[in-house]
C-alpha cells in the first residue's frame, strides 16, 4: 500500500469517527426525536446531503450509533479480560478505557423501540452479550473472593448505566463545576468501596413512602380533584411508555389507549406531545424532590437516609405504569422555561444530598470523598431500570432497589 493511499484511508476513517461522535453527542443531548440529520449536520458544519454518505436516514443514524456503543463496550471488555489481573483490576480497566479523557463519547442506548424490529434485535442481542460478560466477570470474581457476592444480573447493567451516564451528567447545570475526570473517579469510587465508613455493618433503614402514580378515590362532584386525578393517570401512563419505548416511538393514541380515554382527552387536559413530555419531566422532578425532602428529614444515621433515598429512586423507576420519566437523553432540547425549572430542581437535589453527605461525614457514617461528583454520577445506577424493564425477571425487579442501594453504600470489593 502506498503512503498516499494510507493517508487517504486514515483521513476517511478519522472523518467518519468525527461524524459518529457528533451523532452520539447529539443523541445524548437532544434525544432521538431531535437528533435529526439536519441538526447533526449543523453541529458538524456540513450540509445535510454530506451525511447521506454515512447514514441512510435518521433511523440508520440511531442504529449505527447504538451499534458503535455496543461494539466499543464489547471490545474494551475483551481487552480488559485479556490484559489479566483480578476481577477488580479488569472491571476498573474496562471503565477507564471507555471513559478515558481521549475516548470517544458513546450514545446512551435509551430509545431502542425507535428502531425497526430487526435492528432492535441486533442491538438488544449485542447489549445483552456485553451485560452477560460483565455478569460473568462479577460472578467469577465473587467465587475467587476478589469481589463481594452480589446479584450480577442486576449490577452488570447498572455498571453499564453508570458508564453511559457520565457524558450525560455534565449536561446538568448542578454539575457544571465537575470535570469528566471527577465523574470517572467518583464512578470508580462507587464500584470499589462505596460511600460508607463501616462497610462491614448492615444498615437497616425504613423505606420512604412515596405514593408515586397513586390516584386516590375522588369526589366525582369535585371537578378540580377529578381533573388532577385524570392528569396524574395520563402522566403516569405517558412516562411509563416513554421510558419503555422512547418518546419518538410512543404515540398519543397508545397513551390514550393505556388509560382508556381518547386522544382528545389528552389534548384537553395536557396539550400536544411536546407539552406532554415537558409535564412528564416536571412530574419526575417533583418526585425526586419529594424523595430528597424525606431523606433530609429522615430520623436516623445519614448513611441510612442515603440508603432510603437510593432505594426509593430505584423502586419508583420500576413502578410499572407510573414510574417517573427517566431523564437519560434530550435535556438540551427541552423548552427554555422547562429547562430552567429542571435546573432549579437539580440544584435543590444536589444541595440537599450534599448536606446529607456532609452530616454523614460529621457523624462518621459516610466517607470523606468528592460528594458532588458522587451525587452527580449516582443516577446512572438506577435511571436505566425502566429502559430495560423487560429484560429483568420479577425476582430481579424485586431485588434491584436494595442491590443498587447497597452498591452505592459498599461498592464491590470484598467485605
Amino acid at each position: 500500500m502506498s503512503s498516499q493511499t494510507a493517508k487517504v484511508r486514515v483521513s476517511k476513517g478519522s472523518k467518519r469517527e468525527r461524524v459518529m461522535e457528533e451523532a452520539a453527542r447529539t443523541l445524548n443531548s437532544h434525544g432521538v426525536s431531535n437528533a435529526s440529520l439536519p441538526v447533526v449536520a449543523a453541529r458538524l458544519g456540513v450540509s445535510r446531503a454530506a451525511l447521506y454518505y454515512y447514514f441512510e436516514d435518521q433511523e440508520d443514524l440511531v442504529f449505527q450509533s447504538y451499534q458503535r456503543t455496543c461494539e466499543a463496550m464489547g471490545k474494551e471488555l475483551a481487552a480488559a479480560e485479556a490484559a489479566g489481573g483480578d476481577a477488580t483490576v479488569k472491571l476498573l480497566r474496562f471503565v477507564d478505557s471507555l471513559l478515558a479523557d481521549d475516548a470517544p463519547e458513546l450514545a446512551a442506548i435509551s430509545d431502542l423501540a425507535y428502531l425497526a424490529p430487526e435492528r432492535r434485535a441486533v442491538i438488544s442481542s449485542r447489549f445483552q452479550t456485553v451485560k452477560a460478560g460483565i455478569a460473568a466477570l462479577l460472578a467469577a470474581g465473587a467465587a475467587r473472593g476478589e469481589l463481594r457476592e452480589c446479584r450480577a444480573s442486576i449490577i452488570a447493567p447498572a455498571i453499564l448505566g453508570l458508564v453511559l451516564w457520565v457524558p450525560i451528567a455534565r449536561q446538568w447545570r448542578s454539575n457544571e463545576s465537575l470535570s469528566h475526570r471527577d465523574l470517572v473517579e467518583a464512578l470508580k469510587a462507587i464500584l470499589r468501596e462505596g460511600v460508607a465508613t463501616d462497610r462491614r455493618s448492615t444498615v437497616e433503614f425504613r423505606p420512604i413512602d412515596i405514593a408515586l402514580g397513586h390516584v386516590p378515590d375522588v369526589n366525582l362532584f369535585d371537578g378540580q380533584a377529578v381533573a388532577a386525578a385524570k392528569q396524574e393517570a395520563l402522566l403516569g401512563a405517558a412516562s411509563w411508555l416513554f421510558n419503555l419505548k422512547g418518546v419518538d416511538a410512543t404515540s398519543l393514541d397508545e397513551i390514550a389507549t393505556r388509560v382508556g380515554v381518547t386522544k382528545k382527552v389528552i389534548y384537553h387536559n395536557l396539550g400536544d406531545k411536546e407539552t406532554l413530555v415537558a409535564e412528564c419531566y416536571r412530574r419526575s422532578f417533583r418526585h425526586y424532590e419529594a424523595v430528597m425532602r424525606a431523606a433530609r428529614d429522615y430520623d436516623g444515621p445519614r448513611i441510612a437516609a442515603i440508603m432510603a433515598a437510593n432505594y426509593a429512586f430505584a423502586q419508583a423507576s420500576l413502578m410499572e405504569g407510573s414510574a417517573p420519566l427517566s431523564p437519560l437523553t434530550g435535556i438540551e432540547a427541552l423548552p427554555v422555561s422547562v429547562r430552567e425549572e429542571i435546573d432549579q430542581s437539580t440544584n435543590f437535589l444536589m444541595d440537599t444530598f450534599l448536606d446529607i453527605h456532609a452530616q454523614g461525614q460529621a457523624e462518621q457514617t459516610v466517607r470523606s470523598l468528592d460528594a458532588r461528583a458522587l451525587v452527580a454520577a449516582n443516577p446512572g445506577g438506577f435511571e436505566w431500570l425502566p429502559k430495560w424493564f423487560d429484560t429483568l425477571s420479577e425476582a430481579e425487579r424485586a431485588a434491584a432497589p436494595l442491590e443498587l442501594a447497597e452498591l452505592y453504600r459498599v461498592g464491590l470489593l470484598p467485605i
